[in-house]
């Protein structure tokens, strides 16, 4: 599998209007690895839904830009698409697994080679660790169709398994090769602080101001 040169950036229609903070030049990247590509992908089979649980750097945990890199082999039929996911990692007995719903993309349509998604617009707020996951469909058979493989993260983490949606829709872990090639997707995650904390930031500063021009005023 050659190295991918060029990607397509399309916008995931969001199911439901959000309002960003307003605050602008506050995005900072909370992980990313989308620099080392491992020139292969992961293939699952026709619906299923399986992603990476990563790890938050830095404070800001209000995800503003959601991007992923995918491959459909040039043999495909036009009809490919999919779904972006995320979830807290509170479920399951042990309560690590993916449970509660934090976002849904809504489906969209997918186009050949090496191609990147771009979610934009998001105001989603996620704890410091949490599993993304893709839902691709109409993958006939012959078909290639998956997420491409990247290690290591530059910035955040990520453990070497990932989370695979079993029929009866509970969870879980798979490797690649038997663990042979780290099965971490292609991911840049982007972040803003939350609104209270910036408020805070902001009334703190405010309050700063005023004992400042109290002192010189007397």
């Amino acid at each position: 599998m050659t190295k991918p040169k060029a990607h397509q950036s399309l916008s995931i229609a969001l199911l439901s209007a959000s309002l960003l903070f307003g605050i602008t030049g506050q995005s900072a990247t909370v992980y990313n690895n989308s620099d080392n590509l491992l020139n292969r992908s992961f293939s699952p089979s026709n619906n299923a839904e399986f992603g990476d649980q990563v790890f938050l750097s830095g404070n800001e945990r209000r995800l503003t830009d959601f991007q992923f890199d995918y491959f459909v082999s040039d043999t495909a039929s036009g009809n490919e698409s999919a779904e972006l996911f995320f979830y807290r990692n509170d479920g399951g007995a042990s309560a690590t697994a993916p449970g509660t719903l934090l976002y849904r993309s809504g489906e969209f349509a997918l186009d050949k080679g090496f191609q990147t998604v771009l979610a934009q617009a998001l105001s989603v707020t996620v704890p410091n660790t949490f599993t993304w996951t893709v839902k691709f469909g109409g993958v006939d058979l012959g078909e290639q169709v998956g997420l491409m493989l990247a290690n290591p993260p530059t910035l955040g983490t990520s453990v070497d398994d990932f989370w695979v949606r079993n029929s009866d829709g509970s969870w879980a872990t798979f490797l690649v090769d038997n663990g042979a090639s780290p099965g971490n997707f292609s991911a840049r995650i982007t972040a803003v602080p939350e609104p209270g904390m910036m408020v805070l930031a902001l009334l703190g500063g405010l309050a700063l101001i005023g004992f400042r021009s109290g002192r010189r005023a007397n």
